[in-house]
């Protein structure tokens, strides 16, 4: 007696748990493609893990580590999984998105199971998709890149073109004429700045060494005058002193 007192039973063999399940299941409408049979075995689980993760956070809008791992148990436990017991005991962390979730999900395992490899022909098409649309990103980027070289190449071209045809060195100047030969250079040194007119740099050139010329004999004649009007003084001053120091002349 003793030892039947402390046997007890489990969830299975309670009637009160059994008939709460069933009242929930009773209550609760499920998708016509929960009728279809599943094998996980014909299923690559580790293809289907990331559609889960990435379903679950579209739907809470977060990452929930816990509930990813409790719907991938509920699937590998058992070879043929149930999935109306699943919905039900995923009701309590989605709520009212939980038929969605479960008809997406049985949706995607029953097409893996019926593909080579466990592998859904739906993500085989999303993933080339990706691939091409990547292809025509890289193809785009490199072309905007010939593009712009191309267009680099050609301002370089014509900034050396326009270099060569207006702009010149003095190595490039023409030669001077006979009047040119005749003008004065610069006569402090220096080169000419030749600026598309060398003719008028010129002009401006002899002009200034002219005036600057003329400056200079004119300043050289006034100190001339000057150290001139200066000897014939200091002569004049020397001459009164002699005739007044020497004694007058006696008269015969």
């Amino acid at each position: 007696m003793a030892g039947t007192f402390f046997r007890g039973t489990n969830i299975e063999q309670d009637q009160r748990f059994g008939n709460a399940n069933l009242k929930l299941m009773q209550q609760t409408s499920f998708s016509s493609v929960l009728k279809k049979r599943v094998d996980s075995t014909k299923v690559n689980m580790e293809v289907i893990k990331p559609w889960i993760s990435n379903k679950i956070f579209e739907l809470l809008g977060l990452e929930d580590e816990v509930l990813f791992e409790y719907i991938v148990n509920m699937l590998q436990e058992s070879t043929t999984p149930d999935p109306k017991v699943m919905q039900v005991n995923l009701t309590g962390f989605l709520e009212s998105k939980t038929q969605d979730f479960m008809q997406s999900l049985w949706e995607v395992l029953v097409e893996a199971q019926k593909s080579p490899g466990g592998i859904p022909e739906s993500f085989i098409k999303t993933k080339v998709e990706e691939l091409r649309i990547k292809r025509e990103e890289q193809d785009m980027i490199k072309a905007n890149i010939r593009a712009a070289d191309e267009r680099l190449q050609g301002s370089v071209v014509d900034s050396a073109r326009r270099t060569r045809s207006g702009r010149r060195s003095r190595w490039d100047a023409p030669a001077a004429s006979s009047n040119d030969l005749e003008r004065p250079s610069d006569i402090r040194g220096g080169f000419e700045r030749h600026d598309g007119d060398g003719r008028q740099n010129r002009d401006r050139s002899w002009s200034r060494n002219r005036s600057t010329s003329r400056s200079r004999h004119n300043h050289r004649h006034v100190q001339r005058d000057r150290n001139n009007r200066s000897r014939s003084r200091s002569r004049n001053r020397k001459s009164d002193r002699n005739n007044s120091r020497s004694p007058p002349r006696s008269k015969r």
